[in-house]
């Protein structure tokens, strides 16, 4: 049995980023335990082979566990960095030397771009450089000092600089690690960048879902077309803070999952989640109460970097913010709005699903979904009650890890509706937290596992339904049902009998249809179900559930 009841509390999925920290078998497997749901591979950092074998590492001990994670390259795009470092350290006041054989080099030229007066922020602004003169060289005062090492990220803020989207890196990375479950898309400035990634990605033939990182302002401007044509985006909040004003970074966090939202796409938060934990072994309260206000916010998912690929603590990283995010998602469904989606069917399906399941107060959403959409839908609108999405397809199953309260389950194969129904719910019953009693409400498509075709939703108790009647009492019982004179724990009468002794048994069915209302809630008050015009029961029956609040009698 997989272990399902610390998913089903913790709603917000974490990424984790593969690092040194963990690339030992025991420290992912503590890091898969503590509840990771996505894998990161930073391509700014390591080789290929390095990346490769810590993404087999974790997925073999995910296997171990029976937990269905994902995997996502984050490919680095018109990332500018630091390539050559002559100096380790710039001293305020100090000017030097931006060139091939500087005292500073870049990995792209960007020489031809800059003007008198422009802001180089180096490593998320801890550095900051200002240009005094420009000539086969850039020469800039150093404004902000500090250590200096290849590979820091370089932002220069205002400045469009026209590189193409991917790189001879990405390229190589994608070429190598194919399978994949997810593609973080750095610097993402408009949708030709997505489109970019989607044609190498037909050429390499990788399947999998796109997540465009937006860094500048140039994607905060476009963020509509980017997700019309990307699968979700993140919030990358590092390189973005340096490149527009940081007093507005907030506002543009809040803006940029409410869009996600309203487009039924992913929206991640990166950068400085648990940063106190690269060295400490316990968070500051500030970073307890931005992880909380980003799922308030809207998040699907929180990502750690350095905490968990270079820090001391990753594992206890992923624990703590598991706790915080557990507690932050019991604040966020207590009195969600309901967010109506407009246009296809499945968003119109996914609506009608989710407010029948407020309505009737239903245990889960059971989603049979073949692309994942209408289980990502369904969890725009941040129900109460767990997402099940089951699937035959083990790509969507990995990529469901992403969705906010979603739980995925593998199936064999789809058929039609009804026996796909049947299938699923036997699916999730042996594996999940599903019983004998619940209700689900049940989202599909027919033809069945056709992508496209979700035109379905319907309510289902699971277990097989005796007999159906009118209720009194406020909880359930379950034991041995006999026919009256004969006392057990469920007595069937044909009517009302008052000499029975109501010490004795949980429950009375009545098979009368003719019976006093008044009189039945009175023996209710006296702790007792009572189930009446039921019609006749059948004496083949060993052990039932009578449930006055829904008026069923099953097995």
């Amino acid at each position: 049995m997989r272990c399902f009841l610390s998913e089903i509390m913790r709603r917000t999925k974490i990424i984790v980023t593969l690092g040194p920290a963990v690339a030992e078998i025991d420290k992912m497997r503590d890091l898969v335990r503590a509840g990771s749901d996505v894998a990161r591979l930073n391509t700014a950092h390591g080789s290929v082979e390095s990346h490769r074998k810590m993404l087999e590492m974790f997925r073999r001990v995910s296997k171990e566990n029976r937990r269905f994670t994902g995997a996502m390259l984050d490919i680095k795009g018109p990332e500018i960095r630091t390539s050559t470092c002559r100096k380790d350290t710039l001293i305020e006041g100090d000017t030097v030397t931006i060139a091939k054989e500087g005292d500073i080099s870049f990995n792209h030229d960007i020489y031809k771009y800059i003007v008198h007066g422009t802001k180089i922020l180096i490593h998320d602004g801890d550095i900051v450089l200002s240009v005094e003169k420009l000539s086969h060289e850039i020469n800039a005062k150093v404004i902000r000092g500090g250590k200096i090492t290849p590979k820091m990220g370089v932002n220069v803020p205002g400045v469009k600089i026209p590189l193409p989207y991917i790189q001879e890196r990405d390229v190589e990375f994608l070429n190598h690690i194919r399978d994949i479950d997810f593609i973080g898309a750095s610097f993402v400035r408009n949708a030709r960048d997505i489109s970019e990634i989607r044609k190498l990605m037909g050429e390499l033939d990788i399947d999998a879902s796109i997540i465009a990182k937006i860094e500048n302002q140039e994607g905060v401007d476009n963020i509509d077309d980017i997700l019309e044509v990307s699968d979700g985006i993140m919030v990358a909040r590092g390189d973005l803070g340096t490149e527009i004003p940081v007093e507005n970074l907030p506002g543009v966090q809040k803006y940029l999952l409410r869009k996600a939202r309203e487009h039924g796409k992913i929206g991640i938060i990166a950068t400085q989640i648990l940063e106190s934990m690269l060295y400490n072994p316990y968070p500051t309260r500030a970073e307890v109460s931005d992880i909380a206000n980003s799922i308030l916010d809207g998040a699907d998912a929180l990502m750690l970097s350095g905490e968990t690929a270079i820090g001391a603590n990753p594992v206890n990283s992923v624990m703590v913010l598991s706790r915080v995010s557990e507690r932050a998602d019991e604040l966020l469904v207590r009195d969600r709005e309901r967010l109506e989606l407009q246009g296809t069917i499945s968003e119109s399906v996914s609506n009608a699903a989710v407010l029948l399941a407020r309505e009737i107060h239903a245990n889960s959403l059971l989603v049979l979904t073949r692309s994942g959409k209408t289980a990502r839908l369904i969890s725009r609108h941040r129900p109460p009650m767990p997402i099940l999405a089951v699937t035959p397809d083990l790509g969507v199953l990995r990529r469901t890890s992403l969705y906010w309260g979603v739980v995925g389950f593998n199936i064999k194969k789809f058929e039609h509706s009804d026996r796909a129904v049947k299938g699923a719910m036997s699916v999730v019953s042996d594996n999940g937290p599903v019983n004998r009693g619940d209700i689900l409400v049940i989202v599909g498509g027919e033809p069945s596992g056709v992508p496209g075709t979700t035109n379905f939703v319907w309510a289902q108790i699971v277990g097989d339904i005796v007999a159906r009647g009118s209720g009194f009492g406020t909880t359930a019982v379950r034991g041995k049902i006999c026919h009256y004179p004969d006392i057990c724990d469920i007595v069937v009468c044909t009517e009302l009998i008052n000499k029975i002794d109501l010490n004795k048994i949980k429950a009375i069915i009545i098979e009368s249809r003719i019976y006093d209302p008044c009189m039945l809630r009175g023996f209710s008050k006296q702790g007792k179900v009572i189930l009446a015009g039921t019609g006749k029961i059948k004496d083949d029956l060993s052990v039932v559930t009578v449930d006055p609040v829904r008026g069923v009698i099953w097995k």
